[in-house]
């Protein structure tokens, strides 16, 4: 059986109809390699490999599949792979590190109308306000990450005190678990678990703590090396144009789509049909990104906040 990465590289290079024919003389298409987590927030972006998008377009993209976000900018950092795909919080973290990481293009838009993740509790759990969360523990899948903003960020909104919440690291895939094991108090649930859980009763909605931080924001993107992104502007200029067709699509064809979602994710369609379906951004709004920065800096992930520009590749439209 082939692996998820030759699957992908297979999908690139398949070749397109033939016009009349024969078959067009085309020049080497430039390899460009993408680390992310195969999660169905980066569904566009498969699309566009596997429908030949990004081949018409002279780019050879093969997705590289990684544990997390963390791992994925881990692997840029390093010089491993060019572009990976991350939560901002890394990125912005990494900036004020002095790490010269740039966001090349935007991914997860939160918006309150279209939920993909959810603050649950376990279903006999009295939790109504965040003043209940006072002195709880929070599932949270790394220390320090967009989640534990958001928890923050609500409980703080809505009577409690955001500095009492004790946090601990699970696996997302195991915060389901921990939840109606009662080892937690709440957890931010994501799609596909989110969708899960709430099917089966497992768990319920204390809140979308998302919107503490704003109504909508930019919570993820796919980052580069600023130097890397100078001697190869044209490649990431195509790669991002690009992505964004592919996302406008993806993001206005759900029923269509969701054959490209089950392949990628290894899900089953009938799971897809109920799944919170991500609506990733198109462009690298500053005004979208800023209060991820602003939410992180006041509840104490960031050491201070700054303009969101600061992180935006200047070649970025």
């Amino acid at each position: 059986m082939l692996k998820r990465h030759e699957l992908l590289r297979t999908a690139a290079l398949a070749p397109l109809a033939l016009l009349g024919g024969t078959r067009p003389v085309r020049a080497a298409l430039d390899p460009l390699q993408i680390a992310g987590v195969p999660s169905e927030d980066m569904t566009d972006c498969y699309y566009a490999v596997k429908t030949g998008m990004f081949a018409r377009n002279g780019l050879d993209v093969t997705l590289e599949a990684t544990s997390s976000g963390a791992a994925a900018t881990a692997a840029v950092v390093s010089g491993t792979y060019p572009i990976g795909k991350s939560s901002l919080l890394a990125l912005m973290s990494a900036h004020l590190q002095g790490i010269p990481l740039v966001a090349v293009a935007p991914a997860i838009l939160n918006e309150p109308q279209n939920p993909r993740s959810l603050l649950q509790i376990a279903p006999d759990s009295p939790y109504k306000t965040g003043a209940d969360l006072n002195g709880k523990t929070i599932g949270v899948p790394a220390l320090g990450d967009a989640t534990s903003v958001a928890i923050r960020a609500w409980v703080d909104k809505t009577g409690g005190d955001w500095h009492s919440l004790k946090f601990v690291e699970f696996p997302n895939a195991a915060l389901e678990a921990a939840i109606v094991g009662h080892r937690v108090d709440a957890a931010i649930l994501q799609t596909p678990q989110l969708d899960i859980s709430l099917e089966a009763g497992t768990t319920k909605t204390l809140s979308y703590a998302n919107e503490a931080i704003a109504p909508r924001f930019i919570l993820a993107g796919y980052v580069a090396l600023a130097d890397w992104t100078l001697h190869h502007a044209a490649e990431v200029r195509t790669f991002a144009s690009t992505l964004a067709s592919a996302t406008a699509y993806v993001n206005t064809h759900r029923p269509e789509t969701a054959p490209v979602v089950a392949e990628f994710t290894k899900a089953t369609l009938a799971n897809v049909a109920k799944m919170h379906r991500t609506t990733n951004p198109t462009v690298l709004d500053p005004a979208l990104i800023q209060p991820l920065i602003d939410a992180a800096a006041k509840y104490g992930i960031l050491s201070r906040a700054f303009p969101a520009r600061e992180i935006i590749w200047s070649g970025a439209k």
